[in-house]
């Protein structure tokens, strides 16, 4: 063997070791190879390379790899393109009138990671990927959004007054929050809310720094409760909640009880909101999603 093919099966596997303990989450997946972890943000689309008339019998052609690269990408755009910011809208909605933003999201898309054939991988496929964190996050969370403003959204439903502060004591030394929201059909969204049954927000980008949301996610979505799984993202000693309700046309955001709100706010006020520590724990979906852009019309 060459050390040439030595040094890449070495480079594979430090990759692999390195990526294998990553908190990915909740992966939604969509057909055709496409998924999104909700857990640390990636999107990753595997495509087939179809087969070429200059492709010999062991190796697709460079002209077949950049065709399945490309074909990747756009599939990859019209995932991003169908991700839900909040309840009211999904990044393609916020940037349809937006070119400038609409083609630096093109050109982000257009420079993602690419993996080709290799000795470890089949020859005929490619991937490709991005992350919701990061650049990217910069271009599709809204401006406009208010973020760590310490006043929460009110539902039409909201009692009392708009926010009572609770004393950090009260925080009772957790070091983030898991909402238990299985069997409730919740719909993952970048910037997701938690309401109390008063009414009142509980958390939110209203408690956390537009920077915190760009590195970390406002929340972490996953498929288990389990703290020590979750840790990483919530620490060695979070809240565990159950969710009573989602609440919108879209079941973006969730409902806990009024009580257990008060309780969210001031962990979150303790410093918890550093790295967005608030994992919702949802159902895994029994079949692939498809991914079809929403709410306006966006030119990939």
């Amino acid at each position: 063997m060459t050390l040439r093919k030595i040094s890449l099966i070495i480079l594979s596997l430090l990759v692999f070791y390195s990526t294998a303990h990553a908190f990915t989450g909740y992966v939604q997946r969509f057909d055709e190879g496409r998924t999104i972890a909700w857990g640390d943000g990636g999107v990753t689309v595997v495509g087939e390379v179809e087969a070429d008339a200059e492709d010999d019998a062991e190796a697709a052609s460079p002209l077949s790899v950049r065709k399945a690269a490309s074909k990747a990408r756009k599939q990859m755009l019209d995932m991003i393109l169908s991700v839900r910011i909040d309840a009211k809208q999904t990044v393609s909605a916020y940037l349809s009138d937006n070119d400038d933003l609409a083609a630096q999201l093109r050109g982000q898309i257009h420079n993602s990671l690419f993996e080709g054939p290799d000795l470890l991988r089949d020859a005929r496929t490619v991937t490709v990927s991005e992350s919701l964190r990061g650049k990217l996050a910069e271009l599709i969370l809204p401006k406009t959004v208010p973020f760590q403003s310490g006043i929460p959204p009110r539902l039409s439903t909201a009692t009392g007054p708009a926010f009572v502060p609770e004393p950090v004591g009260g925080a009772g030394g957790y070091t983030g929050v898991i909402v238990d929201a299985r069997g409730l059909d919740v719909t993952p969204c970048l910037l997701p809310v938690i309401y109390g049954q008063d009414g009142l927000g509980a958390y939110g980008a209203f408690l956390v720094s537009r920077q915190t949301a760009v590195e970390n996610g406002v929340a972490a979505y996953a498929n288990t409760a389990s703290p020590e799984v979750l840790a990483e993202r919530v620490g060695k000693h979070p809240l565990a909640v159950k969710a009573a309700r989602v609440y919108g046309s879209w079941k973006t955001d969730l409902v806990v009880s009024t009580q257990e709100a008060a309780l969210i706010r001031a962990i979150m006020q303790s410093g918890a909101t550093r790295k967005g520590g608030v994992v919702i724990v949802i159902d895994t979906p029994p079949a692939p999603a498809r991914s079809t852009v929403e709410e306006g019309d966006f030119d990939a």
